[in-house]
């Protein structure tokens, strides 16, 4: 017999299902429903795989390993939580994970891009994980990128920035998953430091616990460092 219900609250307890043991616990104790996001489970899952590919500190940045870690990450998170998972499409987005079932759709649409200055340009990652959320009403977005420690704080500040400044026509407000990978340059090669992960809604950053690739010690001090101005990337002019 086919199921024609859809229940909206699939993310969270039913009302009456809080209402009817908030009765049987009288006062004992207040019931709350908990609500666990698609989305952010799946967030959590991606840096699990993340952290256990072989990524180590004195590895270099380069288009192959980085791209490949990512697309095995998000490949096996949504395995692992029965999400389809399609890379390239929806106005060649990297990739959008959805639901297997009509509702809730698409509850991800991701971006990942080696060179952070560039994500700002209009048709660029965090444009196009803008109009993907606005299309898709359960959906948020998910960005990996790559920082140096020392513009670290100002680069979260600009994307912030940006993703708050949007015109919001959707019920329920997006989020962005932000994972940036912090490194220190050496010579020619690019350090890994730390993963630094946070959801920024319309109006709050919650940050996360940072991922160390080094010793505590070494993170420690890569948290000490002077901050200095992100700069964007600048257009070509003619």
């Amino acid at each position: 017999m086919p199921d024609d219900v859809t229940l909206k609250e699939y993310d969270r307890p039913l009302p009456v299902n809080v209402e009817k043991v908030q009765e049987a616990l009288k006062d004992k104790c207040k019931v709350v429903g908990v609500r666990h996001r698609l989305s952010e489970n799946f967030v959590l899952l991606f840096l699990h795989y993340f952290a256990e590919t072989p990524l180590n500190s004195n590895e270099s940045i380069n288009r192959s390993n980085w791209t490949h870690h990512v697309y095995f990450s998000i490949r096996s998170a949504a395995k692992t939580l029965y999400l389809g998972c399609t890379f390239e499409t929806m106005g060649r987005l990297d990739a959008v994970i959805d639901s297997l079932s009509v509702f809730p759709g698409v509850i991800l649409v991701a971006e990942w891009e080696s060179d952070p200055s560039s994500i700002f340009d209009k048709d660029k990652e965090l444009e196009k994980l803008w109009n993907g959320v606005q299309q898709n009403p359960e959906s948020d977005g998910f960005l990996l990128t790559y920082c140096s420690v020392d513009k670290l704080n100002d680069f979260i500040r600009t994307v912030t920035q940006y993703w708050q400044s949007q015109i919001n026509t959707r019920e329920n407000p997006p989020s962005l998953f932000l994972v940036v990978i912090a490194y220190e340059q050496e010579k020619r090669s690019q350090r890994f430091i730390f993963v630094r992960s946070m959801e920024i809604s319309l109006s709050t950053l919650f940050l996360w616990h940072d991922f160390s690739f080094v010793d505590t010690n070494e993170y420690l001090r890569s948290l000490d460092k002077q901050q200095t101005p992100f700069q964007l990337k600048r257009k070509n002019t003619v």
